[in-house]
């Protein structure tokens, strides 16, 4: 069976990685201002690729699932800025 890598799959797997990578990262950093801005940074490019890949539901849950990690990420750092 042969899978193709279009630019919509790629785009929401780079979300779905970029918003783990940026839950991780608020985990461990000891500056939470950093943490935030990687989630913001997270948040932008999974907001955009669920724009892009809004026509195939395979594609829109990946790009949700990284905007879920990138908004934990955002409140994690949130939470260590003003605690």
């Amino acid at each position: 069976m042969q899978h193709s890598t279009t630019l919509t799959k790629t785009a929401c797997i780079g979300s779905l990685v970029i918003g783990v990578l940026s839950a991780a990262f608020a985990f461990i950093t000891k500056t939470p201002l950093n943490a935030v801005i990687m989630a913001a940074i997270a948040l932008v490019v999974g907001f955009t690729s669920l724009y892009i890949g809004r026509k195939n539901i395979e594609d829109m849950q990946l790009a949700t699932a990284g905007i879920f990690f990138a908004v934990v990420g955002c409140l994690i750092g949130l939470w260590q800025i003003y605690n």
